[in-house]
């Protein structure tokens, strides 16, 4: 992946590549992969640049995030409107994109309203998932003596199995990004993911999904917005999944009623009134 353009490459010549090669990318997808991630490597460092230079987004950060998720955009719609050229889709005839440029351009704003739309709910699903985490934690702890000689051990296997898992949540997160899971690409952003949790736990004892410094890991600094994207979205999954894991153990408040009042200890069944 280069993350700069070549300085002896035109953004043109990029345009003019993208243009020659549709048919290849379009016609059957998968058969020149060396072509298709040329093709997007170009889209990425096209619309990186448009956008910095119509400064479409406040915060220079984001723009690494935003070239991503439209170059993904644009390589996906090239694909399917050489797939569909001459078909009439919902009353319209699919006409052949004849310039990559001037559709990226047209484009560039719908896509960048996409993004920051996309972008600030992943913010607010985590705001929310941190806030119910504490909540939820704060309420076990309360509970805890009274559960622990019940669910305690089931609860326990369940977290072991769940932190254990966390390198099948960094894949999963990854599965929304544009890259392979066998490319370079792929292994530095899940140990840059894992990386920045650990730094967290070992730091602030906490799940930091905003961290003020953000570490990376054979990346270009560039990448830090990017990065925190994904992070936001590591944490909404593990922080949901912990507490799905206090849930499945939670006692009915009767069930802990009756534990707290019985004097061994120990829960005992009503069979009396059964």
């Amino acid at each position: 992946m280069l993350w700069r353009k070549p300085a002896d490459m035109k953004y043109t010549d990029m345009c003019i590549y993208i243009d020659e090669n549709i048919p290849k990318i379009g016609g059957e997808p998968g058969a020149y992969p060396d072509i298709e991630d040329t093709v997007y490597n170009y889209l990425y460092l096209l619309t990186k640049a448009l956008s910095i230079k119509k400064r479409m987004i406040q915060n220079f950060e984001d723009y690494d995030g935003y070239a991503l998720y439209a170059a993904t955009r644009l390589f996906v719609a090239i694909q399917k409107n050489y797939q569909n050229q001459g078909k009439t889709i919902k009353g319209k005839v699919i006409r052949p994109i004849k310039s990559c440029l001037n559709y990226t351009k047209a484009l560039l704003y719908p896509m960048k309203v996409e993004y920051m739309r996309e972008t600030f709910a992943q913010v607010i699903s985590e705001e929310f998932a941190s806030k119910q985490f504490d909540a939820y934690t704060f309420k076990e702890k309360l509970k805890e003596q009274a559960a622990e000689a019940q669910s305690n051990i089931s609860l326990q296997i369940d977290i072991t199995d769940t932190i254990k898992s966390i390198p099948y949540y960094i894949e999963k997160t990854l599965a929304s990004s544009p890259f392979h899971k066998n490319s370079p690409e792929w292994k530095k952003l899940k140990i840059t993911i894992l990386l920045n949790f650990l730094h967290g736990i070992n730091t602030t004892g906490s799940i930091d999904w905003n961290p003020v410094t953000v570490l990376l890991w054979k990346l270009p600094k560039s990448l830090i917005g990017y990065v925190k994207i994904l992070l936001t979205e590591f944490y909404t999954l593990f922080k949901t999944e912990m507490m799905d894991c206090f849930t499945n153990n939670q006692m009915s408040d009767e069930m802990l009623e009756k534990l707290i009042s019985s004097p061994d200890g120990m829960y005992k069944e009503d069979y009396e009134n059964d």
